[in-house]
This record gives C-alpha cells, structure tokens and sequence, in this order.
C-alpha cells in the first residue's frame, strides 16, 4: 500500500497544522488551504503543540484512541503528554475501515488496517515541521533532531517545540515519500504501559466522556421499543391509551419490530412502554426451549454431514501414526 504525496499542501488555519491522509488503492493527501479543520485530516497540530489525532474507530473501552495515537506520536517523536485523541467524523470515503471498505470498527480491525495508514500521517507532519524550523533557522533539515516534541539544532544550540513551527509547516508542500522509523528504535510501539497511558481513562472515570445516550438535542425525543417476548411473533393488537396518557409521551407507533414509544425523556417513554397492553401473534414463534434446542444439535451432530471434498485418507494415515 504505497502513499502519494505530491502536488498537496497541508492545511493552513487556526488549528496550526492539520495532516490528511487518505490511504486507499490510490492513495493521497487531501488539503483545502484556509481551513481550520478538514474531515479527512488525521493529525492536527496546535500553537500550543497540542496534537489531536482523529480516530476513526469507535472507541468501545478496547483501546483504538490510545493505540493509533501511539502510531502518530512514535512517528513524529512526540511527547506524550501533548497527544490528544477524538472521534472522527461521520465520512466513509475519507475514513473507511481499509478492510471493510466502509466506515466501521470490530474484528480486532482498527490498528492491523490503521497501522500503517496513522504511521504514515505522523511521519509527513514530523517531515513538515522539520522543514519549517530548517527554514526558519537557515541550516539542514537533516541536522535537525526531535526528541520529545522538542526540534533541537545541536550546532547552533536552536530548538523549539511543535506549535511553535505548525503555522509555517502549513504553507509547505508535503515529501513525495516519508520514510517509516525501523522497528528496532520504537520508543512507544509495542511498549508495555511505560509512558503511554490511557487518553479516555480519565474522562470515562470522571464522568466527563460524552457518550451517544449522553447527546441532548433541542427537540429530541426518546424512543423505546416494546418487542415480542419470542423471535419471529407479531404483534396481533395493541391498546396505547395509558401509555399516551404519561406525561412526556408524544406518540406511540407499530413497527415491524413491536411497539414504539416516543417521549421528551427516558423516563416518560419507559413507563409507557411498560402501560402498552399488547397481544402478540405468536404463530410462527420460536417456541423451543434450550432443552429441545440441545438435544436437536446433538441429533443433527450424530447425523453424517455433506462432504465438501476429500483429499488423502485421514483414517489409514492415523493407523499409521498408531
């Protein structure tokens, strides 16, 4: 999976420096100079030498915020404690999961399909911000070492920090081709704890987290489903009038899946799915227990099963080995 970087510019904006790529078959960087934020960036670099990394894997507590900012901040040789991490925007063209080819997280897919992709992103805003403090202090790009969020110039004793070069950085053109650390001088990847720790810790600790049930819209309402009490029933008929008759309930709706109540609120909408008098059509329900369910399975695994294929003969090789 190769990268294109050429004829692009990185964004220029209140943000400081903001990095997109966008890694598929026909990889590229993607800009739109004079935006302080774009949808496809991945890394965002702030006057402050904050470093935002826009993750586009949900993260369900398995650790995809913490894992694929490691991958930016082992590229750009940063310190940890300026990394930052947030949820990408809803874009599937610009952050499809490179595996299922839409925007989605499971299969223990964000960091195989994401590795090299946000390793990649890192290394071009290292490359800029090296190019920018080469520029401004008149010497080498290749003299320029960073360690820590930290460029230093050891023979004119020069340094600053990230933010202080994310203005300049966003008026260069990114390298055709950003090379990739060798493994064997990770300071972050692969680390046990150390100092990566955690980025959604503190926050889902504190309460702080903003979490989708947490979401308050004007006008929102709440919908809560009363389904059948067996897959595959229906239902037959239903009598809302107590349910409509809580305060807070705006309507109530058959489904295909049930019953629904819209309320302002969850309480509103709970207790009026719990008033719904339903009766259900429970003629074409599964109506079979785990017993029976158990002892059909082990009917059916007793049963000789159709044969795909057959190569060699498994039972003469297994004498053999007796």
């Amino acid at each position: 999976m190769g990268i294109e970087l050429t004829r692009r510019t990185a964004l220029q904006g209140l943000a400081g420096l903001v990095i997109g790529v966008h890694l598929t078959r026909g990889a590229r960087a993607q800009a739109t100079p004079g935006a302080a934020f774009a949808p496809n960036a991945f890394v965002r670099v702030a006057p402050d030498s904050t470093i935002t990394v826009l993750i586009k894997h949900i993260e369900f507590g398995q650790g995809p915020f913490t894992g694929l900012t490691t991958l930016v901040a082992e590229e750009m040789d940063a310190d940890w404690a300026q990394m930052r991490a947030e949820h990408a925007p809803s874009n599937t063209e610009l952050y499809k999961n490179l595996f299922f080819g839409a925007q989605g997280t499971g299969g223990s897919t964000a960091m195989a399909n994401s590795f090299e992709q946000m390793r990649k992103a890192g290394a071009a805003a290292r490359a800029l911000l090296v190019a920018a403090a080469a520029q401004s202090w008149g010497v080498p790009a290749g003299e320029i070492t960073v360690e820590a969020g930290v460029l230093r110039h050891a023979a004119t004793k020069r340094e600053g920090r990230f933010g202080d070069f994310a203005e300049a950085a966003a008026k260069l053109p990114l390298p055709a081709d950003v090379p990739l650390k060798d493994p064997k001088n990770f300071k972050l990847i692969g680390t046990d704890r150390g100092p990566v720790k955690r980025l959604d810790s503190a926050a889902k600790a504190t309460g702080k987290a903003l979490f989708t049930i947490d979401v308050q819209e004007a006008g929102m309402l709440t919908v809560l489903v009363a389904h059948p009490p067996l897959f595959g029933a229906k239902v037959a008929s239903f009598d809302a009038a107590k349910a409509r008759a809580v305060p807070g309930v705006v309507d109530v709706k058959q489904l295909s899946s049930g019953i629904a109540v819209y309320a302002k609120g969850f309480w509103p909408a709970r207790q009026a799915r719990d008033l719904l008098e339903i009766k259900w059509d429970e003629t074409g329900a599964e109506k079979r227990g785990t017993a029976q369910l158990v002892e059909e399975y082990r009917a059916l695994a007793a049963t000789p099963g159709a044969v795909a294929g057959t190569h060699g003969d498994a039972a003469k090789a297994l004498a053999g080995a007796r």
